[in-house]
Formats: structure tokens, sequence, C-alpha cells
């Protein structure tokens, strides 16, 4: 199922955006009407958090883009840890990244990128799988 929302709507599940990336996504838009998606959402507690496509999702905020396509992420329980997203968005939530405008000020240079926010998840998951 698809759908289109604003893309300052949507909510995160990463903490920040690698500038690397965003460079990559914004070099990459092709006029007004540049199609961002699908994004993928997953639902949590009733509310709908993105699972892919953050840094696009803030390309589209940024560019001021009206809505963006997202699309359920229907595998995501089968293939991911459902418990490393949750933990995820609590950080979110403890930070104030509640939704996609939130990164202003969280783009992070590759290496910074690296050691907050992947090395932060591997350490997570690592924990969670030793439970």
């Amino acid at each position: 199922m698809t759908e289109t929302i604003p893309p300052s709507d949507l909510r995160p599940s990463q903490l920040y955006v690698s500038a690397e990336k965003l460079a990559t996504v914004l070099d990459r838009i092709d006029g007004p009407d540049h199609e961002f998606g699908p994004l993928t959402v997953y639902e949590f507690d009733g509310e709908r958090y993105l699972t892919d496509g953050h840094t696009r999702a803030f390309a589209a905020y940024l560019t001021g883009a009206e809505t963006v396509t997202v699309e359920y992420d229907e595998g995501l329980a089968e293939q991911h840890d459902i418990a490393l997203y949750r933990e995820c968005i609590g950080w979110c939530e403890e930070e104030g990244v509640e939704r996609a405008p939130d990164f202003a000020g969280r783009v992070l240079a590759p290496d910074e990128y690296e050691r907050k926010w992947l090395d932060r998840c591997q350490r997570a998951a690592e924990r969670l799988d030793g439970d």
C-alpha cells in the first residue's frame, strides 16, 4: 500500500543523516517534481516511522517538496530486529528527533556518522542479540 504525505510529517528511526549521502541525493534532484520515494514506513505503537529513506526524506523537506510517496515495509519484522528499531525510536524521542525537519543540525561527516550512529546501532544490536 502506498500513499503520499508531507515530508515534514515523517517520523524518523535514526538520529543523524550522513552529509555525504545527503549531497548525493541533492545532486540527483532533477526538478521541482522530483520523486524521492517510495520511502518505507512501519507502524510502531500506532505511529508510522521511516525504516528506510531518512536522507531522501530530509532532502525532500529541504527542497520544499509538498509530498513524498511512502509504502508500508511489509517484510520488516521477518528481515530485521524489531527490538532494535524500537530502541532507535526511543533514542530519537529522547533527543527530540521526532520529524524529518529535526535532522537540521544533525547532518554529519561520514566518519562522524559512522562513529555516532552506525557504531551505536551495532553495539545495540550486539547487546540485543546477547539478551
